[in-house]
């Protein structure tokens, strides 16, 4: 039986090469050979233990992958076009199941089963659960987009984390407001995906303490980068009708808070550690009387995939983010170097692997 390889995270940050049999895909499913696998932001904290539960678990989960075996069922993606074995596509990197209260009220991306695939062990069958990885088991109920020709793999890579996030941030944004100044706290890929995704000639602050990160925002017009925040007069002023937070550290809510305007939104989607330790102080009277509208998103709808596609098939300055590329068996290497933010993006290809055999 042919075999694939998984990297494996382990209690205290340990990296772990397994190989394990390549499985024929469940009813509705298929199996992915993976073409890249971007290392995000949360997997950093995930090696690091963001993370309260999850230890033996397989990273990744921002990747593009190619049908290796789509099995006796038809496999169709979110437009309704139907997928060969070959076709490249992007997926969701959770499930929706269609059936719980969440789904039946219109708010899939809320799915109540939406990680009953994710950070799974590489110990249980079907092995292949995360995107650190040669293959890929796709679920039934895990939704896909095919990607065109024209899009290549470094750039199509972005589009089931950053950029269908991205997109629907701004989706969850008042429309009024994006005619004010904004303001974008982290400026990774995940961050400049939320400015690549709104309409053009949105005027954009981006707040970001690493110098590199505030290059690559200076790709995107419109676009001010800053390494200071102009201090508010007084806790019921601020500058910004909408403040984006994408920086993963529990003190940019506080930022946003004193920088967003009277009646302006906070849109949380960088912050997703739920830890004891990850807590601010805040004076809620604040948010009563600037009358601040904070919303949060995690996740995103078939649409949003499919826009996220669709953006990537145009011109875009996220195709100018400096790209750092590694094999699977470099997986340490490209967790510290994400860490550092060395780069805007940062890759594992299991093809390197194979080329330097």
């Amino acid at each position: 039986m042919t075999t694939g390889v998984t990297i494996n995270l382990l209690t205290g940050g340990g990296l772990e090469r397994r190989e394990h049999p390549l499985l024929p895909p469940r009813q509705g499913g298929a199996l992915l050979a993976i073409e890249r696998a971007n290392v995000c932001g949360s997997d950093v904290h995930l090696w690091r233990g963001g993370h309260p539960t999850l230890h033996d678990c397989v990273l990744g989960h921002e990747f593009v992958g190619r049908v290796a075996d789509s099995g006796d069922a038809a496999l169709y993606d979110a437009r309704g076009e139907r997928l060969a074995e070959g076709d490249r596509l992007v997926c969701s990197y959770f499930r929706v199941c269609g059936s719980c209260v969440m789904c039946l009220a219109g708010r899939s991306h809320l799915c109540e089963h939406a990680y009953d695939s994710w950070g799974r062990s590489s110990l249980e069958q079907p092995y292949f659960r995360g995107a650190f990885a040669s293959h890929y088991q796709l679920h039934p109920q895990q939704f896909t987009v095919k990607v065109p020709a024209e899009v290549p793999s470094a750039l199509a890579a972005l589009a089931n984390c950053a950029v269908a996030q991205g997109i629907a941030v701004i989706d969850a944004i008042s429309p009024e407001l994006l005619a004010g100044p904004c303001l974008l706290i982290g400026a990774g890929a995940l961050g400049l995906s939320v400015i690549a995704g709104a309409p053009t000639g949105t005027a954009w602050d981006v707040y970001d303490r690493v110098p590199a990160r505030r290059g690559n925002a200076e790709l995107f017009p419109a676009v001010r980068a800053i390494d200071d925040l102009p201090p508010a007069e007084g806790a019921l002023n601020g500058f910004y009708d909408v403040v984006v937070v994408a920086a993963g550290t529990p003190e940019a809510f506080e930022t946003a808070l004193t920088q967003v305007r009277p009646g302006g939104q906070i849109v949380m989607m960088g912050i997703i550690n739920t830890r004891p330790t990850d807590v601010v102080s805040i004076r809620p009277g604040v948010l009563t009387r600037k009358g601040v509208t904070v919303s949060s998103v995690i996740r995103y709808d078939r649409r949003h995939l499919i826009a996220a596609v669709d953006l990537l098939a145009r011109p875009t300055p996220l195709a100018l983010l400096p790209l750092a590329e590694y094999g699977l068996e470099s997986a340490g290497d490209a967790l510290a170097a994400a860490e550092r933010h060395e780069s805007g993006r940062v890759s594992l290809v299991p093809d390197l692997d194979r080329k330097s055999r």
